[in-house]
């Protein structure tokens, strides 16, 4: 991100105190749990099973999509995009029932909706954010390498992957925006109401932008389809009203927005050519969407709770040049203090503070004395105390996603024990959050893992003596936690070869019924390269590309090739596979209803179709993945 050269500096180790106004009597120690048909359900088990036990006393379950369908007492997540479960009530009963387990052992439930894929619209912020500052932008290198040319990225070549590597096999339908429901009453009520406090350039809305119906670019003349599910428009309902009615029927604690348009500030900027610019359409179109959920849950579930996500240089004040979400929370707690109190007093505002980078190429340090991890968290926590807003500290697990460790791993920062540290010093008393319950250490081996980060920040908030601080994060099935320590010494390699000749490897034996193994052991501290073979409770993995601290038994990057049985593997999982259901074929008619597999996906045919691509068409509404690959959560 870029920010201003003229920031006032300040020292690395940054202290303030506390506004007298936070509620700091009742801290949040916070965690994502990014769900998936194959092991989320297990994952969530493990936590509700666990619930008085675990270091964290909230947890964001991520995520529904922006257009999402729910309606009252229907008991289905059919249309929520939450990847929870692929047939009959989509896991609707089995995940109220964990919700009232998480609850009744302390443990606060929020529905997260939106998230990096669930709010990036790929060609245009390929356009207009990547490649809309010239050529040497952070990510712009994205497009040289899979396109050439800002000319060359098409839908083809994934608008030349920035929303996600190429690696990551994405489609058109993996993404989606935040819509804006023109025919609901409490969206048009919301938008009565920011356009009375709007304080900056007049609000202008953009209601012709419907997600699975083709757009045409107006700067350029480019016609492209709108990611995402339109059956909301269809079928006429308000998703972010029906977050809060299934919020209701779930019996969840609350609701959060992550809202990560990028690419909506980046086109709808306004002011001279050469910048800065405002991004107050962008601070509308959030706030609208932020209202219309409060109006939802004042009228339908008074008691639910609203939360959201929210950048690090959101609570800035300083001028804006393009490329992330600067000023939006400021400029929302300015024209809509009302609003903002409510999200923060209630679920609260939690800021994104990891995805950081000290590369100076591209102002990515508030300032020269503001550079370490530490550094630049308190700095970006301080603007929102400064100006009297109330927001929680994020943290991320592993490897961060930004800027990206195979492109520029030398300008990473880390969450280490060192900065940890350094961190809870300043921020530990008020609490946090963390992105992901079930992510790695990743690739550098100093990184602290989430159970040793849980418990860390729950001994600060809550109290060293507190007992659920003393606990972990359970692996689904009863398996081990991970033990990764943050004290791991930098000799352990970052380039283990596959093994050749298991039969030459000390054999093993698992637990879990499998048999005895001749693989050897997984070990959270070992990385592995793409083809490496291990034994985890008794079962045998292969890794599909690099991976250090990812549990075998949570999915991707790991194919589980069977149990063991002491002569290799026994079964072969292809990634992709979603048993009987058929692959699409463009020679065949389907009716409304019809189901398919295409590119590691279930498709269901909205109406009649035939030679229609699901994943670039709108009569396809994506399904559940085949496999239990997760999509990472980028920040730019």
């Amino acid at each position: 991100m870029r920010l201003s050269t003229a920031l006032i500096s300040v020292a690395s180790a940054i202290v303030f105190a506390v506004s007298s106004s936070e509620a700091v009597n009742n801290p949040v120690v916070a965690g994502y749990l990014l769900l998936n048909p194959t092991n989320g359900p297990a994952k969530l088990k493990a936590l509700a099973d666990n619930a008085a036990n675990i270091p964290i006393n909230r947890i964001f379950l991520a995520f529904a999509r922006p257009g999402m369908v729910y309606v009252p007492n229907s008991n289905t997540l059919e249309r929520v995009g939450l990847a929870y479960g692929t047939s009959g009530d989509y896991g609707f009963a089995d995940l109220k029932a964990q919700v009232a387990k998480l609850k009744a052992g302390g443990v606060e439930v929020f529905l997260s909706m939106g998230g990096w894929n669930y709010g990036c619209f790929p060609y245009l912020y390929t356009y207009y954010s990547v490649g809309g500052y010239g050529t040497t932008t952070p990510n712009y290198y994205k497009i040289q390498e899979n396109g050439g040319s800002l000319a060359a990225c098409t839908e083809a070549n994934m608008w030349c992957y920035t929303c996600e590597p190429q690696s990551e096999g994405t489609v058109l339908a993996d993404f989606d925006i935040f819509p804006e429901p023109t025919n609901s009453s409490v969206w048009q009520a919301a938008l009565t109401y920011i356009k009375a406090g709007a304080k900056g350039d007049a609000p202008v809305f953009h209601p012709e932008m419907v997600p699975g119906t083709q757009w045409k670019d107006p700067k350029n003349q480019q016609t492209n389809l709108v990611p995402g599910d339109g059956y909301y428009a269809k079928v006429n309902r308000d998703p972010y009203q029906d977050l809060v009615y299934l919020g209701k029927d779930l019996g969840l604690t609350g609701v959060d927005i992550d809202y990560e348009e990028m690419w909506h500030a980046d086109y709808y900027k306004n002011g001279p050519a050469a910048g800065p610019w405002t991004n107050h359409q962008t601070t509308y179109k959030y706030a609208a969407i932020m209202q219309d959920v409060r109006l939802s849950i004042q009228a339908i579930a008074p008691n639910l709770l609203l939360a959201t996500a929210a950048s690090a240089a959101g609570g800035l004040s300083t001028n804006w040049w393009g490329g992330n979400l600067k000023n939006i929370w400021y400029n929302l707690n300015q024209w809509y203090p009302d609003l903002y109190s409510f999200v923060a007093t209630t679920g609260g505002v939690n800021v994104m503070t990891y995805d950081l980078s000290n590369n100076q190429q591209f102002y990515e340090c508030p300032d020269a004395n503001t550079c370490s991890l530490s550094a630049q968290v308190n700095y970006y926590m301080k603007s929102y105390a400064d100006n009297n807003m109330l927001a929680h500290v994020g943290y991320e697990i592993g490897t961060p996603a930004y800027p990206d460790y195979n492109h520029d791993a030398s300008h990473q920062l880390p969450l280490i024990q060192s900065e940890l540290t350094s961190i809870l010093a300043v921020q530990g008393a008020k609490g946090g959050f963390f992105w992901e319950l079930y992510k790695g250490i990743g690739k550098q081996p100093n990184n602290v893992e989430v159970s040793s980060v849980a418990q860390q920040i729950c001994k600060a908030a809550l109290g060293a003596s507190t007992p659920r601080c003393a606990g972990s994060i359970p692996q689904p099935g009863g398996g081990p936690s991970p033990t990764a320590s943050s004290t791991v010494t930098a000799t352990v390699s970052t380039t283990v070869a596959p093994t050749t000749s298991p039969t030459t490897l000390p054999t093993t034996t698992t637990p879990g019924g499998g048999g005895q193994c001749t693989l050897p052991a997984w070990s959270a501290s070992t990385s592995y390269s793409g083809g490496a073979k291990v034994s985890y409770n008794g079962r045998q993995y292969t890794a599909q590309w690099w991976t250090q601290g990812n549990v075998p038994s949570s999915g991707s990057p790991w194919v589980d090739d069977g149990a063991c049985s002491g002569t290799g593997p026994t079964q072969t999982a292809t990634p992709g596979s979603c048993g009987s259901t058929a692959a699409w074929a463009s020679a065949t008619a389907y009716s409304g209803g019809a189901k398919v597999t295409y590119g590691g996906f279930t498709y269901t045919a909205q109406w009649w179709t035939q030679g229609d691509t699901p994943g670039s068409a709108a009569v396809w509404s994506k399904g559940a993945a085949c496999s239990g690959t997760l999509r990472r959560r980028l920040y730019f």
